[in-house]
């Protein structure tokens, strides 16, 4: 992932994820932490974004910490944590380079993150760091699209088109490196003049395999796949996966 990706996005980036309901996303990680008896009172969430994955933890007090490589995207997720009065340390690096001050019971990644690691060796190296900085016996959640739901989107042109913003996308599948591509143009309105921006995004659909591979050679225990959102084994045509792990 390039330090450009999500510059000009994170303006509008809460906007478009405006339908997704992220406390539902963190009552369901509470399940998950219940259902394993696990002790979590700090957490660190990966690729956090303008904060939407983070912010519920820390209103639910747990001690937090947020980690992006978008410089814009973590003044977002500042702004929105000081209009609400809670506290959490952000960081700008590397998902590939995690370097924080502490150990966590939990570390998260959520919203395709690990699915921006392009190259297995990448997604290794992310999950050693995050080997590294887990307390005993902590919990990695994380989820992923899915390499069935990636390899059937379609090659089409889309667009958004509202009074302040119009963005037009377009998608394409490589099923050579079973790569996903996105091509975005958009244009935004700031007082009387309209900002335009380019951003190219592109994931890597990982089979079950492969993720359950570079979890034990990163000294990680793979406990269970669920179909997103359940407790039940991911079905064929599912869209997205979570992964629960522990330090072994």
């Amino acid at each position: 992932m390039s330090v450009e990706q999500y510059n000009k996005l994170a303006y509008v980036y809460d906007y478009l994820v405006q339908g997704v309901d992220f406390e539902e996303w963190i009552e369901y990680i509470e399940k998950i932490i219940l259902n394993k008896g696990a002790n979590v009172k700090n957490i660190a969430d990966i690729a956090c974004g303008t904060g939407n994955t983070i912010i519920p933890f820390a209103s639910r007090g747990y001690k937090t910490a947020g980690v992006d490589l978008s410089l814009q995207m973590l003044t977002r997720a500042r702004e929105k944590t000081k209009n609400k009065g809670l506290s959490i340390n952000f960081y700008q690096q590397d998902m590939t380079e995690l370097n924080l001050p502490e150990f966590y019971d939990l570390i998260t990644c959520f919203h395709d993150g690990v699915n921006y690691l392009i190259n297995l060796n990448d997604l290794k190296k992310f999950f050693l760091r995050v080997y590294y900085h887990l307390s005993k016996n902590g919990m990695f959640i994380f989820d992923l699209n899915t390499v069935s739901w990636l390899s059937k989107t379609s090659n089409d042109t889309s667009y958004l088109d509202e009074p302040d913003l119009t963005i037009i996308w377009d998608t394409s599948y490589n099923h050579g490196n079973n790569t996903w591509h996105i091509n975005m143009l958009g244009f935004l309105k700031e007082e009387n003049h309209y900002i335009k921006f380019k951003e190219s995004h592109m994931e890597r659909a990982y089979s079950n395999l492969e993720i359950k591979t570079a979890l034990n050679e990163s000294g990680l225990q793979l406990l269970n796949v669920f179909d997103a959102f359940t407790f039940s084994s991911p079905e064929l045509n599912s869209i997205r996966h979570f992964y629960i792990a522990v330090k072994k």
